[in-house]
Protein backbone atom coordinates (compact mmCIF):
# COMPACT_ATOMS: atom_id res chain seq x y z
CA UNK A 1 0.00 0.00 0.00
CA UNK A 2 1.08 3.46 -1.07
CA UNK A 3 0.84 6.87 1.65
CA UNK A 4 -1.72 7.90 -1.04
CA UNK A 5 -3.91 4.50 -1.16
CA UNK A 6 -3.71 4.96 2.80
CA UNK A 7 -4.80 8.04 2.65
CA UNK A 8 -7.05 6.96 0.30
CA UNK A 9 -8.58 4.07 2.59
CA UNK A 10 -9.19 5.88 5.55
CA UNK A 11 -11.39 8.27 3.71
CA UNK A 12 -13.86 5.54 2.29
CA UNK A 13 -14.95 5.13 6.09
CA UNK A 14 -18.35 7.08 7.10
CA UNK A 15 -17.67 10.54 8.37
CA UNK A 16 -13.88 10.97 7.31
CA UNK A 17 -12.67 14.03 6.52
CA UNK A 18 -9.52 15.10 4.76
CA UNK A 19 -7.71 17.62 6.77
CA UNK A 20 -4.43 18.98 8.00
CA UNK A 21 -2.57 18.56 11.01
CA UNK A 22 0.86 20.72 12.23
CA UNK A 23 0.99 21.59 8.32
CA UNK A 24 0.57 17.71 7.30
CA UNK A 25 -2.12 15.91 6.13
CA UNK A 26 -4.55 14.10 8.14
CA UNK A 27 -8.10 12.02 7.75
CA UNK A 28 -10.56 13.27 10.36
CA UNK A 29 -13.00 11.59 12.00
CA UNK A 30 -15.33 13.85 14.47
CA UNK A 31 -12.70 16.00 14.78
CA UNK A 32 -10.20 13.49 15.48
CA UNK A 33 -7.32 12.26 13.11
CA UNK A 34 -7.00 8.71 12.48
CA UNK A 35 -3.90 8.79 9.93
CA UNK A 36 -1.69 11.29 10.31
CA UNK A 37 1.46 12.58 8.31
CA UNK A 38 4.59 12.86 10.01
CA UNK A 39 8.44 13.95 9.26
CA UNK A 40 9.21 10.38 7.67
CA UNK A 41 8.05 10.36 4.40
CA UNK A 42 8.26 6.08 4.61
CA UNK A 43 5.65 6.33 7.18
CA UNK A 44 2.14 7.35 8.67
CA UNK A 45 0.62 7.77 11.79
CA UNK A 46 -2.29 5.73 12.98
CA UNK A 47 -4.45 6.52 16.33
CA UNK A 48 -5.60 3.28 18.07
CA UNK A 49 -5.58 2.25 21.66
CA UNK A 50 -2.64 1.48 23.54
CA UNK A 51 -3.61 -2.13 23.51
CA UNK A 52 -2.91 -2.84 19.53
CA UNK A 53 0.14 -0.12 20.00
CA UNK A 54 1.98 -2.71 22.18
CA UNK A 55 0.61 -5.55 20.16
CA UNK A 56 1.32 -3.95 16.62
CA UNK A 57 5.00 -3.07 17.77
CA UNK A 58 5.67 -6.57 19.16
CA UNK A 59 4.60 -8.88 16.75
CA UNK A 60 5.41 -6.85 13.35
CA UNK A 61 8.22 -4.44 14.98
CA UNK A 62 9.48 -3.68 11.24
CA UNK A 63 6.26 -2.40 10.41
CA UNK A 64 5.09 -0.85 13.51
CA UNK A 65 6.53 1.42 15.93
CA UNK A 66 6.64 4.50 17.74
CA UNK A 67 9.61 7.35 17.88
CA UNK A 68 9.85 9.09 21.36
CA UNK A 69 7.45 12.18 19.94
CA UNK A 70 4.92 9.26 20.38
CA UNK A 71 5.53 6.95 23.22
CA UNK A 72 3.10 7.14 25.60
CA UNK A 73 0.52 8.17 23.31
CA UNK A 74 -2.42 5.99 21.22
CA UNK A 75 -0.87 6.21 18.31
CA UNK A 76 1.48 4.30 16.30
CA UNK A 77 3.42 4.89 12.94
CA UNK A 78 3.66 2.33 10.42
CA UNK A 79 5.73 1.74 7.42
CA UNK A 80 2.87 1.23 4.94
CA UNK A 81 5.27 0.02 2.44
CA UNK A 82 6.19 -2.76 4.52
CA UNK A 83 2.48 -3.78 5.91
CA UNK A 84 0.72 -6.51 5.02
CA UNK A 85 -2.45 -4.51 3.08
CA UNK A 86 -5.28 -6.60 4.66
CA UNK A 87 -4.11 -5.87 8.00
CA UNK A 88 -3.24 -2.18 7.30
CA UNK A 89 -6.63 -1.99 6.12
CA UNK A 90 -7.58 -4.08 9.46
CA UNK A 91 -5.79 -1.18 11.34
CA UNK A 92 -7.07 1.95 9.34
CA UNK A 93 -10.90 0.14 10.48
CA UNK A 94 -10.06 0.05 13.92
CA UNK A 95 -8.60 3.47 14.53
CA UNK A 96 -11.93 4.67 12.75
CA UNK A 97 -14.33 2.62 15.00
CA UNK A 98 -12.39 4.65 17.93
CA UNK A 99 -13.85 7.52 16.62
CA UNK A 100 -16.99 7.09 14.86
CA UNK A 101 -20.31 7.23 16.88
CA UNK A 102 -22.02 4.62 18.30
CA UNK A 103 -24.54 4.59 15.61
CA UNK A 104 -21.46 4.22 12.86
CA UNK A 105 -19.89 1.12 14.65
CA UNK A 106 -23.61 -0.36 14.89
CA UNK A 107 -24.30 -0.03 11.14
CA UNK A 108 -20.97 -1.89 10.65
CA UNK A 109 -22.14 -4.62 13.34
CA UNK A 110 -19.78 -3.77 15.93
CA UNK A 111 -20.31 -3.82 19.44
CA UNK A 112 -19.95 -1.29 21.88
Amino acid sequence: MTRDEMFAYALTQPGAEDSTLHGGRCIRVRGHWIVNANQDPDALALALDHGTVAFLMETEPQTYFQTPHFEGWPAVLVRFAAADNARLKEQIDKAWARRATKAQRRARGLDD
